[in-house]
């Protein structure tokens, strides 16, 4: 069979009476030189709705996404699809879609994603947000990083990485390798799933064209050896738009250069919420590349070369306070400045207009952390600790002492090994020590290094109507963090929840030999607004939102196992927000359904047994009927294995049977 259907389906950016649908057809031999007839068809329970037809060409990379719009379309209806191409039919993919503004929505499960880098590990957290909810998600949510542009010597390093054989095996920069990369991707059996059983809702971070960018550059951009990074850009989110279920808000093939494509839009869910995605990296964002992590850390590192003999609990009140506090000013002199921007005059202008009319829930979701996240204070963490259990606070003292000199041993958590400091870990902890003992801020890509920005969005979200609660959704810093947004009359006007990454390391992987206890409680003490954080584990956000409550979850799974099926997952915490008030309460985590329970909602092959003898009667070849009974009789096929011989009636599943 010359065309197959290797990279799943998927469905995205879902309407009151809209959805998008894709998938991508892989030529083989000669037939990559032509064009080539798709068509797509949208059941609702046994009968068949809609259905029309596309084509799969060269200049789209072989993808294919249509934008069906139709009034046959009803809220909260499970409606499946498929593909068919030259005898060959895709797996099936499940929707449901929301009802218009305004009209009645009990409640909402959908699940929260940022920053998947393929080389770190498994993509089991994708596959575990199916299992985790019973009813099925309505929809999901990636907050960028959907793909890393590191070729696989950079990130990880080969000592690292768990899952090899990148494509390309380079950096990308080419329209080529870009496309080449989210099909390497695509190829996954866990995303493949996930995309079959909900429409996904997305937006960049910076991975998907490179490394903090930002308008006109970005730190991993290189023009003498990679040219212009216009042209770059431009390649990046052509691949994206392609190989992602997105509606582009202008005609992309007639205007190429119209660059991002797809800026800040909204989706509305019934009078229950409204989710407004925002962009962060490429339509507004001044450039971060003035003061960096790297340049802070050499100036701290300067001052405390000239009193290496001095120990950590010295240093207050002394030449070294003194010294860096003027590196401290000169940091807050340049984050706080008033042109540095992120959103842009004009996404801000939106911003301030949609949220005058939201619904009961604003649901901000973007790219990274808005929280104000100072350094860790190690010091700070062992005070309090002291106040809690004696014991475990002369512990974290005693290690932080052993880190401090060389020679010591100290044990790496992640690898399980004692190793001993040498004078780079050493020298690099102490760094680390003093920014957050003295309050010097390092992260200047994400909202702490645009601070005057940020407080821009918090006075927005301040006026958000009294009848509504503004919940923020984050990612890039590959940790987990709950805590409030402030504005600067010391009022909380939001709630901001930040995921771990999908595979990407967190802090384990920059100090993974201090105790994640540890680690956790030294950003407590920096930062009085956060709740929560565990900077140790990867997995999303699982949430379940109801006129009362958001009901949040943070899900890790295990990234090391290369099998489906072998990998663990646990609940790390759970918490709500009840609806009018700015507060985040500990909750209990929900129960684990069954997998059978799960499985009876994905799109499944089946029909009833009249309706295929029927179908054998009228002339469906032998080999047809045996896989439909086959089909029929085992009910855990999963969405993304299919019969190519099936044709009509459709492998579908009856929205009776839909709970």
């Amino acid at each position: 069979m010359p065309w197959r259907f290797l990279h799943g389906v998927a469905s995205g950016d879902p309407l009151p009476d809209a959805i998008v649908l894709w998938t991508r057809v892989t030529p083989n031999g000669t037939s990559a030189a032509r064009a080539l007839v798709v068509r797509w068809q949208i059941w609702e329970g046994e009968n068949k709705l809609l259905f029309g037809e596309d084509t799969a060409e060269e200049r789209h990379d072989f993808t294919v996404k249509v934008d069906v719009h139709s009034r046959l379309f009803r809220p909260g209806v499970a409606y499946t699809y498929s593909f068919t191409s030259d005898g060959a039919t895709s797996p099936w993919g499940t929707f449901r879609l929301p009802p218009k503004r305004g009209v009645a929505l009990k409640h909402l499960d959908y699940a929260i994603f940022s920053c998947a880098n393929r080389g770190f590990g498994n993509f089991a957290a994708y596959s575990e947000a199916v299992d985790r909810v019973a009813g099925g998600l309505d929809f999901w949510l990636h907050l960028g990083d959907f793909i890393y542009e590191y070729g696989q010597q950079k990130y990880p390093s080969p000592a690292k990485t768990r899952v090899p054989g990148l494509e390309p095996a380079h950096d990308l920069v080419s329209l080529a390798d870009y496309r080449l990369r989210h099909a390497f991707y695509r190829l996954d059996p866990e995303l493949q799933r996930l995309s079959a059983a909900a429409p996904m809702i997305s937006i960049w971070d910076d991975h998907e064209v490179a490394n903090d960018d930002w308008m006109h550059g970005a730190e991993n951009h290189h023009e003498a050896q990679q040219g212009a990074y216009e042209a770059r850009k431009r390649a990046a989110i052509q691949a994206y738009h392609e190989w992602l279920p997105t509606r582009p808000d202008v005609d992309v093939d007639s205007n190429r250069s119209a660059v991002p494509w797809m800026r800040w839009r909204r989706f509305d869910f019934g009078d229950l919420a409204t989710l407004l995605m925002l962009e962060t990296r490429l339509v507004g964002r001044t450039t971060q590349a003035e003061m960096t992590w790297a340049s802070v850390h050499e100036d701290i590192r300067k001052i405390l070369d000239g009193f290496l003999g001095i120990s950590p609990y010295a240093w207050p009140g002394g030449e070294i306070e003194f010294e860096i506090s003027k590196i401290r000013k000169k940091v807050e002199e340049h984050r706080t400045k008033k042109d540095k921007y992120m959103l842009g005059k004009e996404q801000l202008t939106w911003i301030e207009e949609q949220v005058a009319s939201t619904s009961k829930w604003l649901l901000l979701g973007q790219a990274q952390v808005v929280q104000e996240l100072l350094p860790p204070n190690f010091f700070q963490a062992i005070l309090d600790q002291q106040k809690k259990d004696a014991k475990i606070a002369q512990y974290w003292k005693t290690l932080l002492h052993n880190l401090t000199k060389l020679g010591f041993v100290y044990h790496d958590f992640q690898a399980k090994k004692n190793f001993t400091t040498t004078p780079e870990m050493r020298n690099d902890f102490l760094v680390d020590l003093a920014a957050g003992r003295f309050g010097v801020q390092i992260n200047f890509d994400g909202w702490t290094g645009y601070v005057a920005e940020r407080e821009r969005l918090i006075h927005l979200l301040s006026s958000t109507p009294a009848s509504a609660s503004a919940v923020v959704y984050g990612g890039d810093s590959h940790n987990a963090w709950a805590g409030h947004l402030k504005h600067s009359d010391g009022r909380a006007v939001a709630v901001d929840f930040d995921g771990m990454a999908v595979t990407s390391p967190g802090m384990e992987g920059i100090r993974p030999f201090v105790p994640p206890e540890f680690e956790a409680a030294a950003w407590y003490a920096a930062n009085p607004d956060l709740v929560w954080a565990d900077t140790s584990k990867r997995g999303f956000m699982l949430v379940h939102l109801s006129h009362q409550t958001q009901h949040l979850e943070y899900i890790a799974v295990d990234v090391a196992t290369p099998s489906r099926g072998l990998a663990t997952s646990e609940c790390l915490a759970a918490f709500d927000v009840q609806h009018g008030e700015v507060k985040i309460q500990p909750s209990a985590c929900s129960r684990r359904p069954k997998l059978a329970d799960v499985a009876a909602l994905e799109p499944q092959a089946m029909v009833p047994i009249w309706s295929l003898l029927v179908a054998c009667c009228l002339g469906t070849l032998l080999g047809g009927c045996f896989c439909r009974l086959k089909q029929r009789w085992s009910g855990t096929k999963r969405s993304y294995e299919h019969c190519e011989a099936a044709e009509v009636p459709p492998c579908n599943l009856g929205a009776t049977e839909l709970r």
